[in-house]
């Protein structure tokens, strides 16, 4: 039987870097600015995040988690909160389009994901193929059926001992008497 265990984490981060990869091409700022507009860097930054996040999680689903997954995922988050929160000089007093929301949303998911799998969340899915089902009779009703047999008798529970022992029934050679304190041996010299 072959096991296949997804992170639940891992599966979030991909989602986020998919989502993230996404809202580069997106309107980030009023005037029609898509994140290759209005950065400089941060662009590049979000886009290889995005990448790495999205070889991480396919390295995770075959072995397991590379060590730099979870700061791809803080790295884009800082990256893409801080342009929400701070646009770039060329977009400074535009309002904030469907881009931005989405990045800032997808690397809040990439986060989530890296505390899922610092949790060690997992669900396992079973890949081999189903087994078929042997039908077999409740009851077999036909003539001349043997009848099942059946099972033995229970064996009887141990006697107690002690001041709880049970009375010794009479007629039951197969028991165990139980013990009487023998009587000390009177000092030489006196009989009993």
């Amino acid at each position: 039987m072959r096991h296949q265990k997804l992170d639940v984490g891992t599966l979030l981060v991909g989602l986020g870097a998919l989502g993230l990869v996404v809202s580069l091409f997106l309107h980030w700022y009023s005037p029609g600015l898509t994140a290759w507009d209005a950065f400089e860097f941060l662009d590049w930054t979000l886009a290889a995040c995005a990448v790495a996040a999205l070889t991480g999680t396919a390295l995770a689903l075959t072995g397991a988690g590379p060590a730099w997954l979870p700061w791809t995922a803080i790295v884009a988050f800082f990256v893409s909160a801080s342009q929400v929160i701070d646009p770039p000089p060329a977009a400074h007093d535009a309002s904030r389009e469907v881009g931005a929301w989405l990045a800032l949303g997808s690397s809040a998911v990439m986060a989530a994901g890296v505390a899922l799998t610092a949790a060690s969340i997992a669900i396992t899915v079973d890949v081999r193929g189903r087994e078929r089902r042997r039908r077999v009779p409740a009851v077999d009703r036909r003539e001349g059926a043997e009848p099942e047999p059946s099972p033995p008798p229970a064996p009887p529970p141990p006697p107690r001992a002690g001041l709880f022992a049970d009375p010794v029934p009479e007629g039951d050679p197969q028991r165990t008497q139980p013990l009487r304190p023998v009587e000390p041996d009177p000092p030489e010299g006196e009989s009993p």
